[in-house]
């Protein structure tokens, strides 16, 4: 995973500010998602507070890409969305990411939704299983993909 550093030069009217921003908050609860998916299931299951961690640190990973994906959408092509789900599927229409990595994440903030709004109470299996299936390799893409697009080579 990359992150921003001083000699890239933005192609966007996003704040590289903001870009680095939102990435290293999204890379900071992924880092953290990454450990608890290590631990072994039983002991995930029986740990109230890796559950937690693991809930929590989706919260903010779909936080911090959704609201780059708005800001993308609103600075570079004037559009305004309802939803991070749409902010998502409206990147990969406008060429951003592609249309499998904008899937995966709008999978990942189902999984948000249930955990914020608690839709029928949140099931931990489901939040893991999710996480695990499709959550770190889609925040990964996400990443070098949006990262692609605000940057430029070296000449």
């Amino acid at each position: 995973m990359g992150s921003l550093e001083s000699g890239w030069r933005a192609v966007t009217r996003v704040d590289k500010e903001v870009v680095k921003r939102l990435i290293n908050e999204a890379e900071e609860a992924l880092d953290e998602i990454k450990k608890i998916l290590a631990v072994d299931l039983s002991n995930f299951v029986n740990n109230r507070s890796l559950r937690y961690s693991l809930r929590y640190s989706i919260v903010m990973v779909v936080e911090a890409l959704a609201d780059l994906a708005v800001a993308i959408l609103e600075k570079d092509f004037g559009v305004t969305v309802e939803s991070y789900r749409d902010a998502f599927l409206r990147l990969a229409e406008k060429g951003v990411i592609n249309a499998e990595v904008a899937q995966s994440m709008v999978r990942l903030a189902g999984l948000r939704n249930i955990i914020v709004h608690r839709y029928w109470s949140v099931d931990d299996m489901r939040i893991y299983n999710g996480a695990k299936r499709s959550g770190v390799e889609a925040v990964e893409r996400f990443i070098e993909e949006v990262l692609g697009y605000v940057e430029t080579k070296d000449p």
